[in-house]
């Protein structure tokens, strides 16, 4: 096994062991729990085995298993920027209902 397999697996399991943490502290919802554990075994899979990730290459017609790894990760992260994104304009919206609130109580 190879160096970066092994850092790989260190990280994804304290990554996992955080996710486990936030969801019985109530943290995080249920459907957030099963993304992130998705994604943490799958990086503990890959990581184990890497011709995986060359199968799934394969499938998707894809030339070589860590391409399909970068594709995957870069709409993870589109993904999380729009969540991030919508989470903040409704605080935002939120933020500018209590100002406003907040004000007409001061007059």
């Amino acid at each position: 096994m190879e160096i970066i397999s092994i850092i790989m697996i260190v990280f994804a399991l304290f990554a996992y062991a955080a996710v486990i943490h936030r969801v019985r502290k109530g943290e995080i919802t249920k459907g957030e729990f099963i993304f992130w554990s998705i994604v943490w075994i799958a990086v503990i899979v890959v990581a184990l085995i890497p011709s995986f990730a060359a199968e799934i290459a394969n499938f998707f017609g894809i030339g070589r298993g860590v391409d399909v790894l970068i594709y995957i990760s870069i709409l993870a992260l589109f993904y999380l920027i729009f969540r991030v994104y919508v989470k903040l304009e409704k605080l935002e919206q939120e933020i500018t209902q209590l100002v406003r609130k907040l004000a007409k109580k001061k007059k």
